[in-house]
């Protein structure tokens, strides 16, 4: 555990240069374990983060049943196959073939349909209904300008009276992945992409990630530190001490 710990250390350092390859997500996709949902060691944390990302992404898109819906950077599928068995018509895109293929294998039917490309590379126009991410845009643009065209490609495809829901680890400084860019810079640029924003959440309390995640701690351990951290953001001013942010936004009534 210490071995992959100073690895994933190792991976951070150079993340500019990692995230952004294709290989480096086959590489991930290889160690995938279907129990391990955000493939943090400790198997209880990946548990309550499930849930708690399931029921957020509920409240905000509502029923999906006949919509249909492009999950962005879809991975190994988990989202993908959960929006499908709700009756979304899914499209999962994805740049690692290594990761499409585990989501090929454990899909089933016509929906979802997976797509090799990357973020750059949506071109369709008024397809989908919903827009969907989960901690995609933060990895795949380095600079604000990568993320202005990313965001723009997404508003081109929304429907009329389509959302759009990120779910992106926005940080500046010690925490940021590839993005480092703070919560307020990364919604001007939103706005700048024709976005107008409904609402926006904190999701995973990260001093207790960062105490849980990396070791298999037991459940007796981690769940009551999980909750601890669950309310600590619900108090004044902690709510900018979540990991991930949800957010929810559609185009712009100005925007073309």
């Amino acid at each position: 555990m210490i071995v992959r710990l100073l690895e994933m250390l190792r991976q951070r350092r150079n993340r500019k240069k990692i995230y952004s390859t294709e290989s480096y997500w086959d590489s991930k996709a290889l160690t995938y374990s279907d129990t391990a949902v955000s493939m943090w060691p400790n198997q209880t944390l990946n548990h309550h983060y499930e849930v708690e990302q399931k029921k957020m992404i509920s409240r905000h898109v509502g029923k999906i049943s006949g919509k249909s819906l492009l999950d962005l950077g879809c991975g190994t599928g988990r989202f993908s196959r959960w929006f499908a068995e709700q009756g979304a018509l899914v499209t999962g895109h994805d740049f690692s073939s290594g990761a499409l293929s585990i989501a090929k294998k454990q899909s089933k039917g016509i929906s979802p349909d997976y797509q090799h490309a990357s973020v750059f590379e949506l071109v369709d126009e008024a397809a989908y209904d919903v827009v969907f991410t989960w901690g995609v845009l933060t990895i795949a643009c380095q600079d604000e300008a990568q993320l202005l065209d990313a965001l723009k490609r997404m508003r081109r495809s929304l429907r009329p009276g389509g959302i759009l829901l990120l779910t992106e680890p926005i940080h500046r400084g010690l925490l940021h992945r590839v993005l480092d860019m703070d919560l307020s810079c990364f919604l001007n640029v939103m706005r700048n992409a024709g976005f107008e924003i409904l609402a926006t959440d904190p999701l995973h309390f990260w001093p207790a990630r960062i105490v849980l995640a990396y070791f298999n701690w037991p459940a007796w351990t981690t769940t009551p530190v999980y909750y601890c951290g669950q309310l600590a953001m619900k108090l004044p001013g902690l709510s900018q001490l979540g990991d991930y942010w949800a957010v929810l936004a559609h185009p712009s009534k100005t925007s073309s």
